[in-house]
């Protein structure tokens, strides 16, 4: 294991030695399951990268240093992309084929990352975005039984599969009309999330989607997510809720007017941070 890899396993708390004694699915679920722990999902990150260069999207994404030191720091994570962008490069430093790949959100209409995963078993799909408990078998069919919901692989069209997910948490609220959690109406139990060819995508493509998935205008309201155990907590500044999705259970918590305070114990981001977006943004 190189220095850098080990350096960053001991930003999140990981024994190097450790995790290489594991055989591969073993290792990449161990990964996986702490870099889910340890980092939230959030787009206050994306607002303050094109609030500091707003005419430089090649500054926008964060790669994964820095995300782990934004992280150490600030409390930090990010939307998909750079979650699974720094998710990649910890599978690979610790040995594992890693790649990024791409999907089309249905309900959205934009792109959405997550990682692939080579083993003899065969592929793997993780995806921190969606805040699943472990991978999905690459295959049509292919099947994670979530505590909170199961998910699934449906065949489409072609070599397309289409993420599938069935809550067993009652009905989620959507964070908003860009949101990785954004779900679309159910059928028969069932809500397509996104569409996806389960391939690497490439790096020159993966680039230009992670720069178009910023705003350009107006900053975004506000959107966290957090698994803890079996339970994600998810907050959204518009409409200004915060609920806990549970094993079947959906419950809606008080947002006070300063949320500060709260979203810091929730969500672990910085309180300097909070403040001063909601001083700058407090409609978002």
């Amino acid at each position: 294991m190189d220095l850098l890899t080990d350096h960053r396993l001991r930003l999140l708390d990981l024994d190097g030695a450790a995790l290489e004694a594991l055989a591969p699915v073993a290792r990449a679920q161990r990964l996986y399951e702490r870099f889910l722990e340890r980092i939230p999902y959030e787009n206050l990150s994306n607002n303050r990268a094109v609030q500091a260069a707003p005419a430089d999207p090649e500054r926008w994404p964060r790669a994964t240093d820095r995300l782990l030191r934004d992280h150490k720091r600030y409390g930090l994570g990010g939307t998909s992309f750079s979650l699974s962008y720094a998710l990649r490069d910890l599978l690979q430093g610790v040995g594992l084929p890693a790649h990024c790949t791409l999907g089309y959100n249905l309900v959205t209409e934009q792109a959405h990352a997550a990682v692939l995963v080579y083993v003899d078993e065969g592929p793997l799909l993780f995806d921190p975005g969606l805040l699943l408990c472990g991978p999905l078998p690459v295959r049509p069919g292919g099947c994670l039984d979530d505590p909170l919901g199961r998910v699934r692989l449906s065949p489409r069209c072609g070599p397309t599969l289409t993420v599938t997910l069935e809550m067993n948490c009652g009905e989620p609220v959507g964070l908003g009309p860009d949101s990785d959690w954004d779900l679309g109406p159910a059928r028969d139990g069932q809500r397509a999330v996104y569409s996806i060819v389960p391939m690497p995508a490439p790096p020159q493509a993966f680039r230009q989607a992670w720069q178009a998935s910023f705003y350009r205008g107006r900053p975004l309201p506000l959107r966290l997510a957090r698994r803890k155990g079996h339970e994600i907590y998810r907050y959204g500044q518009r409409p200004g809720t915060l609920e806990v999705l549970r094993v079947g259970a959906r419950e809606q918590l008080a947002v006070p007017p300063d949320p500060v305070d709260l979203l810091h114990g929730v969500f672990g981001l910085d309180g300097a941070c909070l403040r001063q977006w909601f001083a700058r943004s407090p409609g978002a």
